[in-house]
């Protein structure tokens, strides 16, 4: 029993099973997940090390060096890539996109432990985390109040921070601004070296005198009494009378220091006899204090960090959720969070705004994508009236579009699939899809009904007659996607995954709604309300037309005929190749540029520079930005307090002479973000701001992670001189910007950082004793400082900082008069008799690819210019270069995305034609008429090429995605057309009067099917809305795809048909069926 004869006589069963899906598809898109984009693994592994205040190249050499040795034995690593730069090595391993990244993870630190114990002592722990490609803040909150910049980062780190990072599916809550208490034990080089008394000393006095220790406890009677000293300092007045103990004789610095210059005899006779007196216990020991040797201060630490919201100073709290957290819900928790803690934060003084939430793009961009599908889909609807004639068929099309949809909910729940802009986009798709197949079944029951066949038998036979061929179609539509979903790696594969499985479950579903659902609602429309409201006129004038053809073709001899299909066929191939052409000069991109609304600028100053000297020229930057009418917020951070680190995400680091400008645009605008951006660039010219590198990042593209700052032009210079990659840097900046169009040419050299290098004369180390590690921890306390202690005060901790005071520390020529102390000696020892100070510059950061030095040299390219055009431009630049042995320099970034992207796309649409046709042949049962059919997908880039050349669209792999979908969908006019050809010669009809015979019956319901899908695309095609550019490519492809293949089908199709049908039934007649071949 056939599925339409089994749905017309078990209608209850049929109601109930519809019913069914809807109910569990509604119960589904309750629960449902919402994100902008579907979940993306991305193979690659971050490891992170800490040494601080090392410089670069000491990274490079005694941290990255191993690593990277270690780890690129590690199985499925595709690339290593490295950043050393102060006090800090990160090594990015990227693996296969097979690979499984917790394995790949456990065996990396399997590597790493390997090697550790050649890491220096003073490094920390490699932190091995995962990379989440689309970490980034959700929230960002400014708080501001009349209060101290302490207090009020203290109350946002206590009151905000702590409770939000308690929240579920919060990784990290970040903070910065604001001021840390510190109590600072700043010492006098000058008393210091009078006490003869070394820094090292003070921080161990400090630390031994703050400790409460137990001692047991003593037994009296019937209880226990615990025994404990209590030695922690009470105020902060209490740390300048702790004990620096010496027994340090000036006598005996002097006979070691005359040992040291002259290594005399005698010398050495006094020294020896001084230290034996020593031993037997000779007085003369003086007691010093740290109130002595300096002053203890209430203060706070020294400033990393500003930030400020439109102008204000204050505290922004950055919130990153965890990876597999939903950003809508963590959102949404946060807020309840903030509304639970809002009269404790009132009652503080702070005032809490919310100055970024993420979840609103996301929950907009996926309402644009809702109401352009809902809209296609009503308007699809509305077109199908004047086809009918009727409100009854356009209704039973219009049930079928909530079933399928609401069903594929379900499916989307089973699978872990979330709603987000791709699966939404799948199932715009879908419903133009769900309406063809309707269209054709309710068309075909409709000829039968005029035939004069019952209700119930014309429902029957007319679902019976084209049920293989809608299953056909909707199978060549399915087999489209599984290349997207089995076989294409990568970004592409992970981020269409969902819109292929939308688009296939609709199809499922749509095919027994289709052939089981519409055909049983059809027997409940009367046989008159196809008649009486059919255009009499345009049924006239249809058979006329259909006769004339008849009548001409039955006066032409079958040579004259054949040169009309000839004529007809040309002018498929002429205009074929001028698609082409077209194509050629279209502009390419990976994704469409969506405008989010927002920018961010990067400011860079000389490495070294102060975080008062780049907060002088934010501030300019932020002043210009506010200016500009169309701007709502600017948020400025410059430096940071600390680096993240939680989970799967890392949240980078800025320095004092980095900042980050986040501007925010109003809603209601007149121009785009590209042209703010421009507006403001002008703005800055006359205050310029040579000695700073500004970037503007258009927040165009969630995946602009993938290259260096989302430019479209990146050079990488590999080799081992950095002098050389430096030279190679400026003569590409140099071609770079003798081609129009390319601007902001920026490497990631950096200004050399200066830096001061303490030598050490091993000779003199070695007679003191004195080794590089009391140097190093000397040089440190003395002008970083370090922490001695802890202060507790009311439950808090605060840090005891030892250093030098500032007229000390900021003076390099004090350096050399630093204490060290000789363990052996039992003398304190000044640091520039064991060693040489020499002030020099040295490089701020360096690259590493697959253990290579690279240097990355990155553009933007002017809008207005076509980044085909000019990526060809700088690419044959890039060719004519003279390149030294063993250096490198490949194009990489936009041109090298575009390349891989369109190779894979060309690669599915090239798989899903084999699909196509082996399911078109099982269809047939011939080898022939799927190649005939398949015809019709070269027809449809003719019109591909003229929608996206008169949009003014790039070619993206959106764009091309359209043309895979078209791949699969525009066959199924010609399928059904083919079929009836078929049947019409089955009957004994001639091949001609056949395929004129079957133009005409099948004119409307391809005409019907092409004008809903057009129609139904158009809302997706305008791009209203947040985040609906990225959809628009896919719609004007499908668009313009439809539409050449429409008519073409009508006419070429039929021509070849005819062709190659005498061609190969006088030659090959194996290829044609046997009744076909009879009745040609």
């Amino acid at each position: 029993m056939s599925l339409p004869r089994l749905a017309i006589q078990q209608r209850v069963t049929t109601v109930m099973a519809s019913a069914a899906v809807v109910f569990l598809g509604a119960i589904s898109v309750l629960s449902i997940q919402k994100e902008l984009f579907p979940p993306l693994t991305f193979p690659q592994i971050t490891i992170v090390t800490e040494y601080v205040n090392a410089a670069p190249e000491e990274i490079e050499t005694l941290i990255t060096r191993p690593l990277e040795e270690a780890i690129s034995a590690t199985s499925g690593l595709r690339e290593l890539k490295s950043v050393s730069q102060e006090g800090k090595s990160t090594i990015f391993a990227s693996f296969g996109w097979n690979e499984n990244i917790e394995f790949a993870a456990l065996a990396v630190r399997e590597k790493i432990d390997l090697v550790k114990e050649r890491l220096p002592k003073e490094s920390g722990d490699p932190m091995v985390l995962k990379f989440d490609p689309l970490s980034r803040p959700v929230m960002i909150l400014s708080v501001t109040g009349k209060m101290s910049p302490a207090d009020l980062k203290l109350l946002s780190e206590k009151i905000l921070k702590e409770n939000i990072e308690k929240v579920e599916g919060v990784a990290s809550a970040s903070i910065s601004g604001g001021l840390d208490r510190e109590i600072q034990v700043e010492l006098d080089q000058g008393r210091l070296q009078n006490a003869r008394v070394s820094i090292l000393d003070v921080i161990d006095a400090i630390d031994r005198s703050n400790i409460s220790y137990p001692a047991g406890s003593i037994k009296k009677g019937l209880y226990e009494y615990l025994i404990r000293t209590v030695g922690e300092f009470r105020s902060v007045p209490e740390i300048g009378y702790t004990v620096i103990t010496t027994d340090v004789k000036k006598k005996f610095q002097q006979h070691a220091d005359t040992f040291l210059e002259q290594g005399t005899k005698g010398a050495r006779e006094t020294l020896d006899t001084l230290r034996q007196e020593r031993e037997r216990g000779v007085p003369d020991k003086r007691l010093v204090m740290v109130r002595d040797v300096g002053a203890v201060k209430d203060g706070f630490h020294e400033r990393t960090s500003i930030s400020r919201y439109n102008g204000k100073e204050n505290i922004s709290i950055a919130i990153q959720k965890q990876g597999s957290a939903n950003t809508v819900k963590v959102v949404e928790r946060v807020k309840r969070e903030l509304q639970f803690l809002k009269e404790d934060i009132e009652a503080r003084g702070l005032h809490v705004e919310l100055i970024y939430d993420h979840s609103i793009f996301i929950k907009e961009s996926i309402k644009s994508v809702r109401d352009a599908a809902v809209a296609g889909g009503v308007i699809a609807m509305l077109c199908l009236v004047p086809f009918f004639g009727n409100w009854a068929s356009p209704l039973i099309v219009a049930i079928g579009i909530p079933i399928t949809t609401i069903g594929v909910f379900f499916l989307f729940q089973l699978q872990g699939i979330t709603l987000n802009t791709m699966s939404l986009g799948g199932l715009a798709l879908g419903t133009g899809m769900i309406v063809d197949t309707s269209i054709v079944v309710i068309e075909n029951i409709f000829r039968l009904r005029e035939q004069g066949k019952s209700l119930v038998d014309s429902a029957i036979k007319g679902a019976e007659e084209v049920f293989w061929p809608v299953v056909t179609s909707n199978l060549t539509t399915i087999a489209v996607f599984l290349p997207m979903i089995l076989l294409i790696p990568g970004v592409a594969g992970q981020l269409f995954k969902d819109l292929s499985w939308a688009v296939i479950h609709s199809q499922i579903i749509a095919t027994f709604v289709s052939v089981g659902l519409v055909p049983m609602l059809l027997t409940y429309v009367p046989l008159s309300a196809k008649k009486e409201s059919k255009a009499p006129k345009a049924a006239v004038s249809m058979e006329t037309m259909k006769n004339k053809a008849k009548a001409y073709f039955a006066s032409l001899n079958p040579k004259g005929q054949n040169q009309v299909f000839l004529s007809i066929i040309g002018i498929g191939v002429l205009s074929f190749l001028l698609s082409l052409l077209i194509f050629r000069s279209l502009d390419t991109e990976v994704l469409p540029k969506v405008d989010q609304g927002q920018f961010l600028i990067h400011v860079n100053l000389p490495v070294g520079s102060t975080i008062e000297a780049t907060d002088e020229i934010v501030s300019t930057i932020e002043q210009e930005a506010r200016a500009v009418k169309e701007v709502e917020n600017v948020t400025v951070t410059i430096g940071s307090s600390s680096s993240s680190k939680g989970g799967e995400i890392t949240v980078e680091t800025l320095r004092p002479y980095q900042a980050l400008v986040l501007v925010g645009l109003k809603e209601k605008r007149k121009h785009s973000s590209a042209e703010i951006v421009s507006d403001i660039k002008k703005r800055l010219e006359p205050h310029k701001l040579q000695k700073a590198e500004i970037e503007f990042v258009l927040q165009e593209s969630e995946f602009d992670f993938a290259q260096a700052g989302g430019k479209p032009i990146v050079v990488e210079i590999k080799g081992y001189d950095l002098e050389e990659l430096t030279k190679l840097a400026r003569r590409i900046e140099k071609a770079a910007l003798s081609i129009p169009g390319i601007t902001e040419v920026l490497n990631d050299i950096g200004e050399p950082s200066p830096e001061t290098k303490v030598e050490i004369d091993r000779r003199k180390g070695a007679l003191f004793a004195i080794s590089a590690r009391d140097i190093s921890l000397t040089m440190k306390a003395g002008i970083e400082g370090a922490v001695a202690t802890t202060f507790k005060e009311a439950g808090r901790e605060i840090d005891v900082r030892v250093r030098l005071e500032e007229k000390d520390r900021k003076d390099i020529s004090q350096i050399g008069n630093l204490l060290v102390y000789s363990n052996a000696l039992e003398v304190p020892v000044q640091l520039k008799e064991v060693g040489a100070i020499k002030q020099g510059y040295g490089p701020s950061e360096i690259r590493r690819k697959d253990q290579i030095r690279t240097v990355l040299v990155t553009a933007a390219i002017e809008k207005g210019f076509k980044e085909k055009n000019v990526l060809t431009k700088f690419s044959k630049e890039l060719d004519a270069l003279e390149l030294p042995k063993d250096y490198t320099v490949d194009l990489t970034g936009k041109a090298k995305e575009v390349r891989e992207s369109f190779r894979l796309i060309g690669f599915a649409i090239a798989l899903a034609l084999i699909l196509n046709y082996m399911i078109m042949a099982a269809q047939f049962e011939s080898f022939l008429h799927p190649l005939i059919i398949m015809f019709t997908v070269p027809l449809s880039l003719i019109g591909v090429a003229l929608a996206l050349l008169l949009t003014h669209t790039a070619i993206s792999i959106i764009s091309l995605l359209g043309v895979l979908i078209l791949a699969g969908n525009v066959v199924n006019n010609a399928i059904v057309l083919i079929d009836f050809i078929n049947g019409a010669r089955r009957e004994g009809i001639e091949l001609v009067e056949a395929c004129v015979e079957s133009i005409f019956v099948r004119f409307r319901p391809i005409v019907m099917s092409t004008t809903t899908s057009v129609v139904g695309l158009i809302p997706l095609a305008l791009g209203l809305g947040k985040g609906a550019e990225l959809q628009a490519p896919l719609a004007i492809a499908m668009i313009g795809g439809l539409s050449s293949a429409t008519f073409f089908t009508l006419c070429v199709i039929p021509s070849v048909y005819i062709l190659v049908t005498r061609f190969f039934d006088r030659l090959f007649p194996v290829f044609i069926d046997e009744g076909e071949g009879e009745a040609a």
